[in-house]
């Protein structure tokens, strides 16, 4: 049986289905916050954020991990951008196993690793997500990857797990600035990232009463 997610305390502004190797964008406002729910799963989402009014500002991996002096997201971490200031901040979290190091697939990475051309990917698809707002396939930041799981061992080897996520489980994050925020819901066949099947995510866009 689906876990049901709790009910958003707010008002609704946004409430999509992603469909398999899909993609969204949206612009939230400082205080909001976009909740990812894993419908069936074991699905990944790719997820980037730019600060809304000046888009060469967005997300820092690399920032992001030595900010909050911690590889793993969960509840309290935030997201940093490029420039060390605040994009995002995880306020809810029903997994707790996400990834900050394995970045997005791509159609070079995926010849490189599994000798295929022109797969689909995540890097093209966030780019469609932020081409609205005039933004480019070299654009598009290192991410965060929602509900990935990718290990790291006691020796430094890394590998990709499959999820940890459960049908049901959600993540929130609250904006900290206004933003623009993106994801691919992964549409990787070549690696266990997705357990194998390809699944739907849904994508709630919420102002919360009060703001927080």
């Amino acid at each position: 049986m689906s876990q049901k997610p709790e009910a958003v305390t707010g008002k609704v502004l946004d409430d999509q289905i992603i469909q398999p190797r899909g993609y969204y964008g949206r612009e939230i406002m400082k205080g909001e916050v976009l909740r990812i729910i894993d419908l069936e799963g074991q699905q990944v989402a790719d997820f980037v954020c730019f600060n809304l009014h000046r888009l060469e500002e967005r997300i820092s991996p690399e920032n992001t991990i030595n900010l909050n002096g911690q590889v793993y997201p969960g509840v309290g971490y935030v997201l940093i951008s490029d420039e060390a200031s605040k994009l995002m901040t995880i306020i809810e979290d029903t997994c707790g196993v996400h990834d900050m190091l394995a970045g997005a697939c791509s159609s070079y990475t995926n010849e490189y690793r599994y000798g295929i051309k022109d797969t689909l990917n995540c890097r093209d698809n966030l780019a469609a997500a932020v081409e609205p707002w005039g933004l480019k396939w070299k654009d598009v930041p290192y991410n965060m990857n929602v509900f990935m799981n990718c290990p790291i061992e006691s020796d430094g080897s890394y590998s990709i797990q499959p999820p940890k996520s459960k049908a049901g489980d959600y993540i929130d994050f609250r904006a900290e600035m206004d933003v623009l925020a993106a994801l691919s819901n992964c549409p990787q066949e070549h690696n266990p990232c997705n357990a194998g099947e390809l699944k739907p995510l849904r994508v709630i866009h919420f102002r919360p009463d009060p703001i927080l």
